[in-house]
């Protein structure tokens, strides 16, 4: 049997689909006449871009520059992808302000054009991934051992702040399969202080659909 390669991108990409499709829900059934109802709705959409914006910074800080002079124009393209996201976030932003201040149908108008315009960004965001999780990853795997791709996706996770990684964790416990899920935790397990793992076994719970749960509570007893 053919031991597998160190995945990069898949979980994480796991989380991010997880919060693109959860948005795009709660942005179409919103109704924006209520301002409670579009005030959550935003801070949603909000929330989803700054965890986008800051996966994009991570790897442009800790997984491009190892792989640029390997493979330059698939490095070029994804992180033009990025420039072009950031365009849409301001976007984004700006009709979700207005909205802010709009009232009644005008509101209603708005809402609509939040979610059209998110969710055309969300079709080119699935592209980019895939562009990772093929090219990208196939260049890894070429030039990078298991070890070596373990310690990149190491020191980027280790400079992500815990508050943002509280951010980050219920996604990717909500997005992994039962034996995924199992091993990320079994791995915290062997290296994190007690009351830490335990903090973080309490969140997976929360996150994690029940049917999936009991089979990891099982295996990381």
């Amino acid at each position: 049997m053919v031991q597998p390669r160190h995945e990069m991108y898949r979980p994480i990409h796991k989380a991010l689909r997880h919060m693109l499709y959860t948005t795009s829900r709660s942005l179409g059934i919103a109704d924006f006449r209520d301002d409670g109802v579009a005030g959550e709705a935003i801070r949603g959409l909000e929330r989803t871009i700054m965890l986008l914006e800051a996966h994009a910074m991570h790897e442009e800080k800790h997984v491009h520059p190892q792989i640029k002079s390997k493979a330059p124009d698939v490095v070029a393209s994804l992180e033009k992808d990025h420039q072009n996201d950031n365009k849409v976030y301001t976007e984004l932003r700006r009709l979700s302000q207005e909205a802010g201040n709009a009232t009644g149908d005008r509101k209603a108008v708005l809402g609509g054009a939040i979610y059209e315009k998110y969710n055309a960004f969300v079709g080119e965001y699935l592209g980019h991934m895939v562009l990772e999780e093929g090219d990208m990853q196939q260049v890894l795997w070429d030039n990078f051992t298991d070890d070596e791709l373990g310690a990149i996706e190491g020191a980027l996770m280790a400079d992500v702040p815990p508050e943002l990684m509280a951010q980050f964790l219920p996604e990717i416990c909500g997005a992994l399969n039962p034996d995924e899920l199992s091993f990320m935790l079994g791995g915290l397990k062997a290296v994190a202080p007690p009351e830490m793992f335990a903090g973080v076994v309490q969140m997976a719970a929360q996150a994690t659909p029940s049917q999936n749960w009991e089979k990891v509570k099982a295996r990381i007893a």
